[in-house]
């Protein structure tokens, strides 16, 4: 719950307001678990979906999912966010295109973190030029 802190005093900039939350969540990621370990845990959440494992990995993204839209509207409500914005839809696609590119870094043994913070802040810029105010 690194990320309640980043919903309740973002920044004032959008773009880093998103990369403060993201990020987060990616440079934690190995701490915990080694690539191979996430692409272990992607499998079996995958195969085996409505085991306990998949239930929680899956309630893990629904929450990640769920910080983002708070993110958002929060963004909405102190008027760095256009209004006229689905943000429940946009945090979706924020969280989608994230963890589409986490899965792709986990796969590569020499991907290194900053090349996809660095790649996700790229893709996000064209967000950000969209919804911002």
């Amino acid at each position: 719950n690194a990320g309640q802190g980043v919903v309740a005093n973002p920044p004032a900039n959008v773009g880093d307001a998103l990369d403060t939350l993201l990020g987060i969540y990616i440079e934690h990621s190995l701490h915990y678990l080694s690539k191979e370990m996430w692409r272990q845990a992607m499998a079996i959440s995958t195969q085996l979906p409505d085991s306990p494992f998949g239930q929680a990995y899956t309630a893990l993204d629904r929450a990640l999912t769920e910080q983002i839209r708070a993110l958002i509207a929060r963004l909405q409500a102190i008027g760095l966010v256009r209004r006229d914005i689905d943000g429940q839809a946009l945090g979706e696609l924020v969280f989608n295109n994230m963890n589409m590119m986490f899965i792709e870094f986990v796969k590569r043994d020499g991907a290194r973190i900053a090349e996809l913070r660095a790649a996700i802040r790229r893709q996000n810029r064209i967000l950000v030029a969209a919804i911002a105010v």
